[in-house]
């Protein structure tokens, strides 16, 4: 029997996998690799044996994110040198084997193409069947082959710039030509703006997917979904790290606080799986808090009549139409041109820029509100 390897970083990615597998993966053997998305993310690996669908389930700690500056430096030497000599391929096996047996595999999935491990994997997208899965707004944006000038002092972006030219991966989501060799699944194919893929799939289709097998897995390793008291609830609260954008994002997240405490008497708070946080909307708010490890997607069929405040505009957004969600997307005033003028990984959408990405994909069913 054909053989897979899926990467798994974090609940969204996994999710994202359990779909494929149901949808077109259930004919081979599948192996996962846990690796950290960020600081976090090496706990991956309890869901996916709860999963029940892999054989061998492999685990990382490794972040080369995160790694000092020395150890940084070396590695990309070392890539550097393999791609001069003509020895690119070589090199990336060389990395996927420090984790798996590469030759075992004839189809390996991926979430993107950003990272050290899942961009050497579309870098072989010549040898193997490559599956990216859909990472979450930037997805939908353009992208560039050169830094943008206000981000020329981007250590990160010119790492990104770097290893994309040179054909291993593409942090910062320039442009890679490896990904012409790949088949891509998102929620939107027709809305894409990059299309450089082999091939274009849609996400989440119904048509030849075991909903029975969907269902009884997500069940199986997302139990937290049933101690939350849907009934109870006025709103759900979908987060991401502020501190992606600013350094000084307190102040931020104290308008948030401000924000849920005027409106709502009872949340449910969703936080971002990267996201460490702890928030206070004060004593008169009766908050649950949904577990980090599930994905936002997964408690979307149980909100039907609810707020879903989404601070600020993420991924999930994308999925709102689909159950007929009327979703409220906080911009926090001052943010925008605050991240402009810091070396921040990311960069926030401005208000013509959310406005846009809004009406192209929530279709109506949102509502801007800038605090």
């Amino acid at each position: 029997m054909k053989k897979g390897l899926a990467i798994i970083y974090d609940p969204h990615n996994l999710y994202q996998f359990i779909w494929y597998f149901c949808n077109k993966g259930n004919h081979k053997v599948w192996d996962a690799l846990c690796l950290p998305n960020g600081p976090n993310g090496e706990y991956m690996h309890t869901y996916c044996e709860q999963a029940g669908i892999f054989s061998n389930i492999y685990m990382d700690s490794t972040d080369f994110s995160i790694l000092p500056a020395a150890k940084k430096y070396k590695m990309m030497s070392k890539m550097f040198t393999a791609f001069v000599v003509g020895r690119k391929k070589s090199y990336c096996r060389k990395l996927i084997n420090k984790y798996v047996t590469y030759d075992e595999y004839d189809e390996i999935v991926v979430l993107a193409d950003v990272g050290i491990i899942s961009g050497a994997c579309v870098a072989l997208g010549q040898e193997k069947k490559i599956i990216i899965l859909e990472d979450g707004v930037s997805d939908y944006g353009t992208r560039p082959s050169l830094i943008p000038i206000n981000k020329l002092y981007s250590t990160y972006l010119w790492q990104g710039f770097l290893l994309a030219r040179m054909g291993y991966c593409s942090p910062g989501w320039f442009r890679f030509n490896a990904d012409k060799y790949c088949i891509k699944y998102c929620s939107h194919p027709n809305k894409m703006l990059y299309k450089g893929y082999k091939e274009i799939r849609q996400l989440y289709e119904e048509d030849g997917t075991d909903q029975k097998t969907f269902s009884e897995i997500t069940k199986r390793i997302y139990p937290a979904v049933k101690d939350i008291s849907f009934d109870n609830i006025e709103a759900v609260i979908f987060t991401r790290p502020l501190s992606d954008f600013t350094a000084d994002y307190q102040k931020y997240k104290k308008r948030l606080e401000s924000y849920v405490a005027e409106k709502y008497k009872s949340i449910l708070l969703k936080r971002h799986p990267r996201e460490k946080e702890n928030y206070f909307f004060g004593s008169d708010v009766l908050v649950q808090e949904l577990d980090s490890s599930v994905p936002a997607e997964a408690i979307l069929p149980y909100l039907k009549g609810k707020d879903a405040v989404v601070a600020p505009i993420s991924a999930i957004l994308l999925y709102m139409r689909t159950y007929a969600i009327n979703c409220k997307v906080i911009m926090f005033k001052d943010l925008y041109q605050e991240s402009r003028t810091v070396n921040s990984i990311f960069k926030p959408m401005s208000e013509e820029e959310t406005l846009q990405f809004c009406e192209k994909y929530a279709e109506g069913a949102y509502r801007i509100e800038i605090i």
